[in-house]
């Protein structure tokens, strides 16, 4: 399917060009016929008078009385010829010849009429001769022989007794034609010479000005096919240059607005040409995909996604086969599995004519994520009313066993070792009650009580609890606010979410290093941002827009094992010789209850990174309200 543009079939200046000289020939046509025309009357008027002048000069001059006795070859025949002969020479006349009133030669200077031979230029146009018969002179019009010239007779009547008696007929060539053809040709020639010349000036320097049109055209265009990082130079001060400056002051709103808005959009947009390039990647689409947009945009898809065969293979199909996709869902990776949702629609020009393919996805990786969540806390929900029934009947034999065995410590006063294993029983019932209460901590539905606060502050309040921990490990403890954040939390629980994430970190570096923690507050693009930017891809927040707080808590211990990543949450699940795994399952319990999510990773620099994200509120928003 062609995607050429139904405008600007040809080409402007040919076509200005080509005008021109068409105008230029009709007018070298029409003023040139009307010139010869003129020209041709102006001198056949002239040549008529003079002719008429001839005859009547001749006519007056000639014995009229002895035409009545004029017979065939005589003496009088030979006298009317040598009149006629010098009357010839003197007016340079081809012929002239003396006509009865019947239109017949009775004598003429050439000799090529015999006596009474009828004169056959008389029958091409009788009406002057029957003028001249009737008293007035008149003149034929012209008329071609048989040498090829061009001919015109003057008549004048030859009175004798105030009656006309003879015609006195004077026939001379038309030189002049031939002249003005000659003239007509020249002038012609002449002419279609100058139209050459200026149409080859009207292109030269019609280009000047036409380049830029043509440029626009173009650009217009590109445009129209939904490149808008076009732009038309031109030097010129006039409307052109103007116009030229308002196309491009067009092109760049149109591009600000469209880049606006595609860069706006949370759902990722791709869009490849007919040829497979792609000419669209906006922000999001980077975002979700981990490509930058300057290595994707403007090469092939093939070449760019090769990395991701099944998102190659599902572009493939709308653009090659036409099978548009309708919420496609597509795994990414398997390793660490990402989905997206596909659709796709053609992109169409002016004319409906197809220009491209376009695709939107969604990343439902973190949807999935929450849908897994609330099926996994409905499971645990069920499960932890179970278990608290169970942790509760187990708490009360174990009182009563921690009753007994303090009585039995007072009974056996003598007996040390009997003592000391009593007291071995009375510490592991403790332990074994303290594992209880935190299996009911975690199994019991978290009830809040938010109110509003500053992230700041909230931390603030847990800070001693972590400075002790770390002095007695000799580990430095350094808190940066990046941002000031208000929230809506339960700070109770809260900070008994940040106590636990700190201790661990505290825990896991070495002697006379530091912790950090730190806090940031970002707008949802900016989040995204900073989430792809700290390796935290997956951890994005499913609203589509607000603010958001960030909480970084950072060691300098080992790190994480890789296969543990994954697990940390995970009830009951811990690496140390110590604890019973259930601190960072509360905390991502909490974190979760507030509206967040919590992840884990390892630094590039060594040590392990916790970050948390909460909602946060407003502020602008609250005071325009």
């Amino acid at each position: 399917m062609s995607s050429s543009s139904p405008f600007f079939r040809g080409s402007i200046l040919a076509e200005l060009v080509s005008r021109t000289i068409f105008v230029g020939i009709v007018i070298l046509f029409v003023y040139g016929g009307f010139a010869y025309y003129v020209s041709k009357r102006t001198f056949d008027h002239e040549m008529g008078d003079r002719l008429v002048a001839i005859a009547r000069l001749s006519a007056d001059q000639t014995k009229a009385e002895w035409l009545p006795f004029l017979t065939n070859k005589g003496d009088l025949y030979d006298k009317f010829s040598d009149f006629l002969i010098r009357k010839k020479k003197e007016s340079q006349a081809k012929n002239i010849l003396i006509l009865d009133p019947d239109g017949r030669v009775l004598v003429d200077a050439n000799g090529q009429y015999d006596f009474r031979e009828n004169d056959w230029l008389r029958d091409l146009d009788p009406e002057p001769f029957d003028q001249a018969k009737k008293g007035m002179p008149s003149v034929s019009i012209l008329f071609p022989e048989s040498d090829g010239g061009i001919y015109k007779v003057g008549y004048a009547p030859i009175f004798h007794n105030q009656k006309v008696i003879a015609v006195m007929g004077v026939e001379s060539s038309a030189g002049f034609m031939q002249d003005l053809d000659q003239f007509a040709k020249v002038l012609f020639t002449f002419g279609l010479v100058c139209l050459v010349l200026m149409g080859g000036l009207l292109y030269a320097f019609a280009r000047r000005f036409i380049k830029p049109i043509e440029e626009l055209a173009k650009a217009s265009q590109k445009i129209a096919a939904g490149d808008f990082n076009q732009r038309v130079y031109s030097t010129s001060n006039n409307e052109l240059g103007a116009m030229t400056h308002a196309f491009n002051e067009m092109a760049k709103r149109l591009q600000s607005h469209n880049e606006y808005i595609l860069e706006s959009m949370s759902n990722g947009l791709l869009v490849v040409d007919l040829k497979g390039r792609v000419i669209t990647f906006n922000k999001a689409a980077s975002i979700i995909l981990g490509m930058s947009q300057i290595e994707v945009l403007g090469r092939h898809y093939t070449d760019v996604f090769k990395s991701i065969p099944a998102f190659q293979e599902a572009i493939r199909n709308p653009h090659e086969i036409d099978q548009d996709l309708e919420n496609q869902e597509v795994l990414l990776f398997e390793e660490n599995p990402q989905i997206v949702r596909l659709r796709s629609a053609p992109l169409l020009g002016a004319e409906s004519q197809k220009l491209g393919t376009e695709i939107i996805f969604t990343d439902e990786t973190q949807l999935r994520k929450l849908q897994n969540q609330i099926k996994v806390s409905e499971k645990m929900a069920t499960i932890g009313e179970l278990a608290a029934g169970i942790a509760h009947e187990i708490r009360n034999p174990l009182g009563a066993m921690k009753g007994f065995t303090e009585i039995l410590q007072k009974k056996l006063k003598q007996n040390d070792q009997a003592k000391e294993m009593v007291a071995d029983i009375a510490s592991e019932i403790e332990i074994l009650n303290k594992i209880v209460t935190n299996f009911l901590v975690f199994a019991k539905p978290t009830s809040l009580d938010s109110q509003r606060t500053t992230l700041s502050e909230a931390i603030q309040g847990v800070l001693p609890l972590i400075e002790n921990e770390a002095k007695q490990k000799k580990v430095k403890l350094f808190f940066d606010k990046k941002d000031e954040v208000d929230l809506l939390l339960d700070v109770e629980q809260f900070r008994r979410a940040v106590l636990n994430l700190a201790l661990n970190a505290v825990q896991a570096s070495p002697v006379k290093e530091e912790i950090h923690i730190e806090i940031h507050g970002f707008s949802r693009p900016e989040l995204l941002v900073f989430l792809n930017q700290q390796g935290f891809v997956d951890l994005k927040p499913s609203e589509t827009e607000g603010n958001w707080a960030v909480i970084l808590v950072l060691d300098h211990g080992q790190g994480i094992q890789p296969e543990n990543i994954k697990k940390l949450f995970t009830p009951f699940f811990t690496t140390k010789t110590e604890g019973f795994g259930l601190g960072l399952s509360i905390t991502q319990k909490i974190i979760e209850a507030l509206g967040g999510s919590i992840a884990a990773a390892n630094r590039p620099e060594g040590g392990a990174v916790f970050l948390v994200i909460l909602p946060a509120l407003d502020k602008k928003k609250e005071e325009n309200v």
